[in-house]
């Protein structure tokens, strides 16, 4: 129970469906000896605590706040500097979800006695002979099975998302109902631990992360300089050199080994195939044949692209798009989903093109 409307009316309408449980709300991040941002108190202050135990009271159910800052710090923090000191593009979110919320909560849930671990997620899971299936949410507005193409068999097996067939008003409507006061309350933000500047948060726990090194194109031309590849992501055009004359240009890719950006023209950005590595088959079914054809989406909330996957023995997988895909960003999570665009089939960390 993060304190705001998903989770409290997930577990209200688990409850109402008979299940036996009990409310916890994961204290994640505070700011130290500085102050927590608007994004941090909507679900890691005390606020957001509050709203968490009152919404359970109403509900009529115990609730608890655990200290989960040692495990979000090395699985999420420090994985997302680590990734953009890397000049990739990481998945905070992602990486909270397979490892945070539904692996060391899950693992706690369970030794507390309990089966299934309820959450406010807009997404639709089901486990019938052929195991646990993922799909996408009726409110594709509010969709994240994305965010959660990542959990295994055994994790999936063990949730409950009763929010996966509503949409967002429908959300509200319910905790009106049960008498929530937090029925109008905001939806809380992406990235809740870092308020503005992604690159100052990073250089106040890595001062030695803005290391300057050359800018060149595709054709091997200097120039200019950057000052540090946690600045630049593959597809942006912000922080390029200004003396840079016949643009548009993009960052093209990164080179760690030579501390290098690398830029070029938008077309040079488009891509026919990805690599993905940290692959995770949900339904391994669809690759008997060897491949897989389904949608691939490279980015939350892009469009999915039709694309074919094939699996590799070292737990990595190819995947091959019909047409050209404008942006594949190293570190961002690919996920294919069925050939209607409705089932997660598999996930995996897109390595390049």
């Amino acid at each position: 129970m993060s304190g705001g409307v998903d989770s409290a009316v997930a577990c209200a309408l688990a409850t109402q469906a008979g299940l036996d449980g009990v409310g916890i709300t994961m204290r994640l991040w505070s700011a130290g000896s500085g102050s927590l941002s608007e994004k941090a108190r909507q679900c890691c202050g005390p606020s957001a605590f509050e709203d968490a135990r009152r919404a359970a009271a109403t509900i009529g159910i115990p609730h608890y706040t655990v200290n989960f800052e040692a495990a979000f710090h090395e699985a999420v923090v420090e994985y997302f500097c680590a990734e953009y000191l890397a000049g990739r593009t990481p998945n905070p979110c992602v990486a909270c979800n397979n490892l945070v919320k539904f692996g060391v909560l899950l693992e706690f849930a369970r030794a507390l006695g309990c089966r299934t671990l309820v959450t406010g997620h807009y997404a639709r899971v089901f486990t019938d002979e052929s195991g646990p299936h993922l799909l996408r949410a009726v409110d594709r507005g509010k969709d994240q099975s994305y965010m959660l193409a990542g959990l295994t068999q055994a994790q999936l097996a063990g949730m409950v998302l009763p929010l996966g067939d509503l949409r967002k008003e429908d959300t509200r409507a319910l905790a009106r109902e049960c008498g929530l006061d937090i029925a109008e309350k905001p939806d809380s933000m992406d990235l809740c631990f870092v308020d503005g500047d992604y690159r100052s948060f990073i250089l106040e726990r890595h001062p030695d992360g803005a290391s300057a090194g050359p800018v060149i194109t595709t054709q091997g031309h200097e120039v200019g300089q950057h000052d540090g590849l946690l600045g630049y992501t593959v597809g942006q055009r912000r922080g390029l050199p200004e003396t840079l004359a016949d643009g548009p240009w993009y960052v093209v890719r990164t080179d760690r080994a030579r501390n290098t950006v690398v830029i070029g023209r938008r077309d040079e950005l488009a891509r026919n195939t990805a690599h993905c590595s940290n692959v995770n088959v949900i339904r391994p079914e669809q690759f008997l044949k060897g491949a897989s054809s389904g949608l691939a989406m490279c980015r939350y909330r892009s469009k999915p692209q039709p694309a074919v996957a094939r699996l590799k023995g070292t737990g990595s997988m190819d995947v091959e798009f019909a047409q050209p895909v404008p942006v594949v960003s190293p570190g961002q999570l690919l996920v294919l989903y069925g050939p209607d665009g409705e089932e997660v089939v598999a996930s995996g960390i897109i390595e390049g093109g």
